[in-house]
């Protein structure tokens, strides 16, 4: 493996927003695999969101250090904003996403924000990687593992796969030590069967509903499973692709002809 970086310029992004503790270390592997680092994150938490862009609202951007900006929009925003901006001449060599506070695993992956913006820089062309750190209790995370192999895992899978541009990384809740080495794996369905409605009421006695899903985890039992990976102590690895199209069955249904109607 070459000690000189491979990316000239490599653009930081997340979901969680500008002040998360993941994003520092989004940051830091960033500068052990780059020569120029940007970092160009939500100014608030923007978990669930998605793909999603601003459309109905301006976007402002408000610096927050060198090449460190925080963006009032989406994750998928900071990437569009970015590219449009600061790499209007040429795009990042790489786009990092995360690191998220908790996993983006499968039924979660299609919500996630950190998901959502590599796949705004796939759709664009550039290489990206979401980034993602299981924990078992939210106030004492530990990102060594993601300290320790994220960087490895990331110029393996650049020299091995090139051609592939968009990547969702899991890293388990284990010691760095413990973690048995990553698993390629797949989205399967499963893991949050429905959603669920909390209902509260405001202190003008108005109603309002927080929404929630509800997981089982245990429900996904699919050997190549991103949730599998997980239990069994590796870093699931996933290959991304930005088209929703089921290309299998659409290639099918051309064979077959028009629909009649």
């Amino acid at each position: 493996m070459a000690d000189t970086p491979r990316f000239e310029r490599i653009l930081v992004t997340n979901d969680d927003g500008i002040d998360a503790p993941g994003l520092r270390v989004a940051e830091a592997l960033a500068a052990s695999l780059g020569r120029e680092v940007w970092v160009v994150a939500p100014e608030h938490d923007q978990s669930g969101v998605g793909q999603a862009i601003s459309l109905h609202q301006p976007l402002r951007h408000y610096a927050r250090g060198e090449r460190r900006y925080a963006l009032s929009g989406t994750p998928a925003d900071c990437v569009m904003f970015a590219l449009a901006h600061w790499f209007a001449d040429a795009p990042p060599d790489l786009v990092i996403s995360g690191v998220n506070c908790g996993a983006n695993l499968s039924d979660a992956v299609m919500y996630s924000g950190t998901v959502g913006a590599v796949l705004a820089a796939a759709h664009l062309g550039v290489p990206a990687v979401a980034l993602s750190q299981a924990f078992r209790v939210r106030d004492e995370i530990d990102w060594a593992p993601v300290q320790t192999l994220g960087e490895r895992i990331i110029r393996r899978l650049v020299q091995r796969q090139p051609d592939h541009v968009c990547w969702n990384i899991n890293f388990p809740a284990l010691p760095a030590e413990a973690i048995r080495a990553a698993r390629v794996t797949r989205q399967i369905e499963g893991s949050v069967p429905r959603p669920v409605l909390k209902a509260g009421e405001d202190g003008r006695g108005l109603p309002y509903h927080w929404l929630e899903f509800r997981r089982a985890p245990d429900a996904v039992t699919h050997p190549q499973s991103d949730v599998v990976a997980l239990a069994e102590g590796y870093v699931s690895v996933m290959p991304l692709q930005t088209s929703r199209c089921d290309e299998d069955r659409a290639q099918a249904g051309w064979q077959i002809g028009e629909l009649q109607l």
